[in-house]
């Protein structure tokens, strides 16, 4: 819990640097932000004349100004026991609260979900900081070591919300299926690995068991590594060309990464 709190300190802080992101759209007439005056126009709506600068130029003239319009998000994190590997956990923790953070700064609406074995948990936007707080309390609280990952909820579970920009963050080690979800939100994608996941190459001749308990391994061979390496790069390679048929903006964050900049650089 204090390796929580010690996230969601340092989060707050750098997320207000996290100046990208603000929507904004071109209105007449509203009370915003002044962009421009000009000479009225066929087709414009004469109830955005200002008649105050009409009578002093003796031609109408409609005032154009900048409206900021808020835009829902919703952040999943997709965990599961195999986010006990070091210290994924935190760093899932870490991502969430800069990203978290930024979007109420920005005046955004945020609403967040944890998926494990079930929808583990699920808050509404509420325009305080401390719905982000609570979530990262969530995360740090959790029992993970006899939960399995399961998505088929998913779909139906973000369908029922309107449309959205839909942050996804896990490890991203199986494959997943985001058709339908493409389909009615924004997606981005956020992966959460250690590089030892990638490469366990170090690990030849261990045993190793699954963080349950259930799963045991006698010794990782060196055909068994190759088999695991094979597949992952599959995993990610499916996955890679929906991203980039999609257009979806995604990273990779690893354990001993600062992830700040890589999520500045991704949504800005």
């Amino acid at each position: 819990m204090k390796k929580g709190r010690l996230i969601t300190i340092k989060a707050k802080h750098r997320a207000l640097s996290f100046t990208e992101g603000l929507h904004k759209t071109f209105t007449i007439g509203e009370e915003d932000d002044l962009k421009s005056i000009r000479e009225y126009t066929y087709g414009d709506d004469i109830r955005k004349i200002s008649w105050i600068i009409t009578a002093k130029e003796r031609k109408p003239h409609v005032v154009e100004r900048e409206e900021l319009r808020s835009q829902n998000v919703i952040i999943v994190m997709l965990l599961d026991q195999d986010m006990l590997f070091k210290n994924k956990i935190e760093k899932v923790a870490e991502v969430y609260a800069l990203i978290g953070f930024s979007v109420l700064y920005q005046k955004d609406k945020l609403n967040t979900y944890i998926i494990t074995d079930k929808i583990e948990y699920y808050m509404k936007h509420k325009n305080s900081p401390v719905i982000v707080e609570n979530s990262i309390d969530k995360i740090m609280k959790l029992k993970l070591k006899k939960t399995r990952l399961d998505l088929t909820k998913l779909p139906d579970t973000l369908l029922k919300h309107r449309r959205s920009y839909v942050i996804l963050i896990g490890d991203f080690c199986y494959p997943v299926d985001l058709l339908h979800i493409s389909r009615r939100h924004r997606i981005a994608i956020i992966k959460v690995r250690d590089r030892e996941e990638e490469n366990p190459d170090k690990y030849e001749k261990y045993q190793l068991k699954s963080f349950d308990g259930r799963k045991k391994i006698p010794y990782l061979r060196r055909d068994m590594i190759s088999t695991y390496k094979k597949n992952l790069h599959r995993i990610d390679s499916d996955l890679r060309a929906f991203m980039f048929n999609k257009r979806i903006p995604h990273t990779t964050i690893y354990t001993d990464e600062d992830p700040f900049i890589k999520l500045k650089i991704m949504f800005s």
